[in-house]
């Protein structure tokens, strides 16, 4: 028992926790994550500060509904670890699919889009998530139901925020500001989707080294990956996924599309014609 939860099932255990699947008295099934702090964070100012940061966005998270976002039911602290209750995801991460079952063109767009719509809707509260990769994208393929969930890392955005304090975040999808430890908004988000749509389609991530020093000069410093040099099997009806792919992962947050629906708008007609030329 975890409270007033039961526990039925351990589902994975991490770096930084675990994540068990549990039954509600009121809600049933839910997923509890249990973020272990101490073994993160040694110091307790630091504990501290991170156990506040992570509390503060998971209650503005509590606050949104929308189908494409992981809805979280219950936060809080319990000896040294955050404890999270959310709704139960049946499905995989896009992790899985890369490596295990290739999407088609079709779905690939779809989470994609499905995604980009669910940070959308978070942006405009003010909730920034940082870590968008595909490990943090829950796809259930019978039902086609697309959830992002893991803000974990994600942050409150507000007149105060003007630098990161740690290095959060997965480098590969990181955008260049939020690897520098610079001003972190929803450009950043947009810019890790970018990346998490690269992959989708070729199966890399754009930036690859062999360092974190290294890796961390490209993102900084080299243009991506032309996609149509990449997967060259869209060239003929792809060109306008190339210039979506250069906007998105440009280095600076100003010369990127400024919102997620400005990506929609350019996504979905692009889809259609490369799913309907394509397949």
């Amino acid at each position: 028992m975890l409270g007033q939860y039961k526990i039925t099932k351990k589902l994975e255990t991490g770096a930084t926790g675990e994540l068990y699947l549990a039954e509600d008295p009121q809600k049933g099934q839910v997923a509890i994550k249990v973020l272990q702090l101490a073994s993160q964070y040694p110091k307790p100012a630091e504990r501290a500060a991170a156990a506040e940061r992570i509390l503060q966005a998971a209650q503005a998270l509590s606050r949104l509904r929308h189908p494409n976002l992981v809805r979280i039911y219950d936060v809080r602290v319990v000896d040294d670890a955050i404890r999270i209750v959310m709704n139960y995801l049946p499905g995989r991460n896009l992790s899985y699919y890369i490596a295990k079952e290739q999407l088609s063109l079709e779905e690939v767009f779809e989470v994609t889009i499905k995604a980009a719509q669910g940070l959308a809707y978070a942006h405009q509260h003010a909730v920034i998530h940082r870590d968008v990769k595909p490990a943090n994208i829950i796809y259930n393929r019978d039902s086609r139901d697309l959830t992002v969930t893991d803000f974990g890392l994600s942050m409150v955005a507000g007149p105060g925020k003007r630098k990161t304090k740690t290095f959060a975040g997965t480098p590969y999808y990181m955008a260049p500001e939020q690897i520098a430890g610079n001003r972190v908004d929803a450009r950043a988000d947009i810019y890790a989707l970018g990346a998490t749509l690269f992959q989708l389609l070729t199966g890399g991530v754009p930036f690859e080294a062999g360092s974190l020093e290294d890796l961390v000069r490209k993102i900084e410093k080299e243009p991506p990956p032309d996609i149509l040099a990449v997967r060259p099997g869209l060239a003929s009806a792809g060109v306008c996924l190339r210039a979506i792919m250069d906007n998105v992962l440009q280095k600076l947050p100003k010369d990127r599309y400024q919102s997620c629906d400005e990506f929609i708008e350019d996504l979905v007609p692009c889809a259609d014609v490369i799913v309907n030329t394509l397949q």
